[in-house]
């Protein structure tokens, strides 16, 4: 019988997805064993209870850890084996953790009892080339993520480097009920080659939790993340306009947040606080190319936020973010709409001549004059913005149309009043439409 030479089956590895095809394909002889085990292990998806068996895999063939560049990691409830009694010892002496750590023993425990938080120490620490970690967990992670704010303080293991060839990390729940402490994930923003960091269901406590672990971060300015995106999987709460976030990175060029009213489930609700992430984003103001702020998120206020008083309300001149090209904001965030009835700024005055991709959301029927008004004011200043080519705007209200799926259309009124911006921005070469949830364009009829 005769094999296709090892460029072929290389080519023909890349195509095959299943990681059990992946393995089997190591059991047909040395050669293919030592050829695509690399391969094989290069892309990992384990649910909760494999932590366990993809450790045990690693420990007898230690070439497996390295091969791993992205590891997806799967929570699901009641993953622990309550029967469990696994030996540890030598495991320990192997990853040498530091003895003066005061939870060693706790972990130790743990991990005798096949607790998977204990056991994704022991995988991220043999996954030492990782370079993408996709996180959903749904439980409270104490051992991950002290071990996370531990190695960017020190290095607790010894020799043995953990997450030091991370770029990109996505931490985030499919759990309305479950949250993650910004402060838990800021440690990723230490870490020498992030360069992306995404999450869902964070949030941002504003009183003292003993979850959170104490963490060291390097200062403002020293992160080498470019983009943040905190509104795909979920939306998150920033009580303090994620500002420990922003603030960390040199060089931020894409920033997105969408906003739940929600921060703890039943226990915590904070509005959306737009002048505290103006605040942060000032510092970015050299970088940032693309910002989408709350377009998609809760907007208005939940009523169970005590705190909120109405000294959040506004935002601030973007006209000095000379590199923005995309911007997708509320209307009336962006115009300093506070507890006045009239826009504070026009359009002209808070927009940077730089901007290419403009998104409106949330106008109301009763906003159309205030709206129409400052796109006006914005299209008789061309001179002053040449780059812009696109227009949007989302409606508050927009028509499901009758036995379809998702599918929506601009109310008649909705257009006629809108019908003259886009005349002219036909005229001016700019394409004009609507939006629905900051994705889904719906064009003129």
């Amino acid at each position: 019988m005769s094999f296709p030479n090892n460029d072929i089956l290389l080519l023909i590895s890349e195509h095959i997805n299943d990681q059990k095809d992946k393995t089997r394909l190591l059991l047909v002889c040395r050669n293919w064993y030592s050829l695509l085990l690399p391969i094989a292990y290069r892309k990992i998806c384990v649910e909760s209870e494999q932590i366990y068996p993809l450790v045990r895999s690693i420990q007898k063939n230690p070439q497996i850890g390295p091969a791993i560049r992205h590891l997806r990691v799967e929570w699901s409830s009641g993953s622990e084996d309550e029967f469990a009694n696994y030996e540890v010892d030598d495991l320990t002496k192997t990853l040498k953790p530091s003895e003066s750590d005061k939870n060693l023993d706790e972990w130790k425990e743990d991990l005798r009892k096949g607790c998977p938080d204990a056991w994704l120490v022991v995988l991220v620490l043999s996954a030492e080339f990782v370079k993408t970690l996709d996180l959903n967990v749904y439980c409270y992670s104490p051992h991950f993520f002290r071990m996370l704010a531990q190695i960017t303080k020190e290095n607790p293991f010894g020799s043995k480097p953990a997450l030091q060839h991370l770029e990109i990390a996505r931490v985030w729940t499919d759990d309305m009920k479950t949250h993650y402490l910004a402060n838990e994930l800021l440690p990723f923003f230490s870490l020498p080659a992030m360069r992306e960091f995404n999450g869902g269901g964070i949030c941002e406590y504003e009183e003292d939790n003993s979850k959170e672990p104490a963490v060291a971060v390097r200062g403002p300015g020293t992160s080498g993340i470019t983009k943040i995106n905190l509104g795909g999987h979920r939306t998150n709460n920033g009580s303090k306009g994620m500002a420990d976030f922003i603030r960390s990175c040199a060089n931020l060029e894409i920033f997105e947040y969408q906003h739940d009213n929600k921060a703890i489930w039943g226990e915590s609700y904070s509005d959306f606080r737009p002048l505290l992430f103006y605040n942060a984003l000032c510092s970015q103001k050299h970088t940032l190319r693309e910002l989408r702020l709350n377009n998609r998120g809760e907007n208005m206020p939940a009523g169970f936020d005590d705190e909120y008083d109405g000294r959040w309300d506004g935002f601030g001149s973007l006209a000095e973010f000379h590199r923005l090209r995309e911007l997708q904001i509320p209307f009336f965030t962006l115009v300093h709409f506070g507890t006045t009835n009239q826009p504070k700024a026009s359009l002209v005055e808070v927009l940077p001549p730089s901007l290419e991709y403009l998104n409106l959301s949330y106008c109301g029927d009763g906003d159309f004059d205030i709206v129409i008004k400052n796109i006006r004011g914005l299209l008789a200043q061309r001179e002053q913005f040449p780059n812009l080519k696109k227009l949007e705007v989302k409606p508050d209200f927009m028509v499901k149309i009758v036995e379809t799926y998702g599918e929506f259309r601009v109310p008649t009124s909705t257009q006629e009043s809108f019908a003259p911006i886009g005349i002219m921005c036909r005229e001016l070469g700019i394409d004009f439409g609507f939006n629905m949830h900051g994705y889904h364009r719906i064009l003129l009829a």
